[in-house]
């Protein structure tokens, strides 16, 4: 997996194929579908322009990411990653601002969700309940989207100043 923050753990994947026409075998076997960000930044850079030229969403894949281990996303949850990373920013700037926040999987009806529970946190992701430190999920999301933020507008070439600088309003947030 990607680079680790504190217990969490995040790698973007770029899906190779045009599509996934096999959801058990895309999950069964990711990694024959799925090119890393992190570990093969100008491959999965070229597959998201080829994809743009067919495509409006260049950005098809996974968000791999974990707390201590454990997966809050599955391979079936594939969709458009900078969706996924939006969505994600969003969630922690609303759970800074409320203590309770909720988002919308890109493309999919998967509600997630982050609440308060006491000093923790709990993350909902579908039926899926996962317990999270705040003080390690947020700052750990907010580093990894906007590493990924700056990858596409890198790399990709695409404009990702307004992601960008909502991550740093977000941050500000952080007490």
């Amino acid at each position: 997996m990607g680079a680790a923050h504190l217990g969490m753990e995040a790698e973007t994947l770029i899906l190779s194929a045009a599509t996934v026409t096999d959801l058990d075998d895309f999950v069964a076997r990711p990694e024959a579908y799925l090119v890393s960000v992190e570990h093969e930044p100008e491959r999965a850079a070229a597959l998201w322009r080829d994809r743009l030229t067919r495509n409006p969403y260049g950005g098809d894949g996974l968000v791999r990411l974990s707390i201590s281990g454990r997966d809050v996303f599955t391979a079936d949850q594939w969709d458009d990653v900078d969706g996924i990373w939006h969505e994600l920013v969003e969630l922690c700037g609303g759970y800074l601002t409320t203590g309770n926040a909720a988002a919308t999987f890109p493309g999919q009806p998967i509600q997630i969700t982050m609440r308060r529970a006491g000093p923790a946190a709990v993350l909902t992701v579908g039926d899926d309940r996962i317990p999270v430190d705040p003080a390690v999920f947020v700052p750990g999301v907010l580093d990894h989207a906007e590493r990924f933020f700056a990858w596409v507008r890198d790399r990709v070439g695409l404009d990702r100043s307004v992601a960008l600088a909502r991550v740093t309003s977000v941050r500000a947030l952080i007490g």
